[in-house]
């Protein structure tokens, strides 16, 4: 077997989520937000989080219209020097998160990947986690301080031990 066919084996998918994970300014929970153009000119994106996924396949997956799909991902290279190996952005007319995210898992990631596939998302809305829950897909998520990612029960700054954490679920 083939290192790439053993590390594709052992190393899950990254279910990652853009706006309040992958994004670390965005407008405050509640509030409108500005222009799409005027925001993504203004995106930071978390290197910290580029670096900790970087060694796996990630697939982006976002309520953000796909309308900004090529625009967002030249934002994320140019900004980090990576890019996500798939993006799975929200379809026209849809608005509920969890749902879109659901959509998106269950007619383009699935297909591509399997449904049986190790997976871990990286997950903000405490909503779309519970679906990925549902599908029995372990969850992390930024800590406030925004420098590492919890389960709710620990904090992680390493993915070595997200994976150990998700082994144990």
């Amino acid at each position: 077997m083939k290192q790439d066919e053993y590390d594709s084996q052992q190393r899950p998918i990254i279910l990652l989520d853009l706006n309040y994970t992958l994004v670390a300014n965005n407008s405050a929970r509640g509030t409108t937000p500005v222009r799409m153009d005027k925001r993504l000119a203004n995106e930071q994106y978390r290197q910290w989080l580029v670096e900790l996924v970087r060694p796996h396949t990630v697939v982006l997956i976002t309520a953000r219209p796909d309308t900004w799909t090529v625009r967002t991902l030249d934002c994320i290279k140019e900004q980090t020097g990576w890019r996500p190996k798939d993006a799975c952005f929200a379809p026209r007319g849809w608005w509920n998160p969890p749902a879109i995210k659901q959509h998106l898992l269950i007619k383009e990631v699935f297909p591509i990947h399997g449904e049986h596939a190790r997976y871990i998302a990286i997950e903000s809305n405490p909503r779309s986690r519970e679906m990925y829950a549902r599908h029995e897909i372990p969850c992390f998520w930024v800590t406030v301080e925004g420098r590492s990612l919890t389960n709710g029960v620990r904090v992680v700054k390493w993915l070595s031990e997200t994976l150990q954490e998700s082994r144990v679920q």
